[in-house]
């Protein structure tokens, strides 16, 4: 089975402290506003609204940045390698695999469509008149028509 290397996963968590810190910053602003408008005495400084420029860029960047990481270069499409998207990309699908199998063994369907595929016992009934034989439930004849 793949295993994602340590330099995938720690980017993985760069990318994910970027998209968290961008997200704080993002958000302080608002708090900040609110606090701004609370203030009894003025004393605050007006808050800055290049913190959730900053923050909105950080929120993409760790976003790109973490898909990186989950994916890997190639199999996030920054890369236009299909060997090597495929290399990247193999954990996950032998992991979707794995649960697709799962879910699969658990299902009584499989198991139902392989026995009625197998042959069942056919009981035939001997025509009186001419000996052919016929299905059970048959009430004349398919070779001469009497009554069986």
């Amino acid at each position: 089975m793949a295993k994602i290397t340590k330099q995938r996963k720690a980017i993985y968590y760069i990318g994910l402290g970027m998209t968290v810190l961008g997200f704080i910053l993002f958000i302080s602003v608002f708090f900040s506003v609110a606090m701004f408008m609370n203030d009894p005495f003025g004393a605050s400084r007006e808050p800055s609204f290049m913190n959730s420029v900053l923050g909105m860029v950080l929120m993409i960047a760790g976003s790109v940045v973490l898909r990186i990481g989950a994916q890997g270069a190639a199999g996030s499409g920054i890369l236009l390698d299909p060997e090597k998207a495929r290399e990247d990309l193999k954990p996950f699908n032998e992991a979707k695999g794995g649960m697709i199998n799962d879910v699969l063994s658990n299902i009584d369907v499989v198991e139902n469509f392989s026995k009625s595929n197998e042959e069942k016992e056919v009981i035939k009934i001997r025509c009186r008149n001419c000996n052919s034989l016929n299905d059970e439930d048959a009430k004349f004849c398919k070779s001469c028509g009497k009554e069986i």
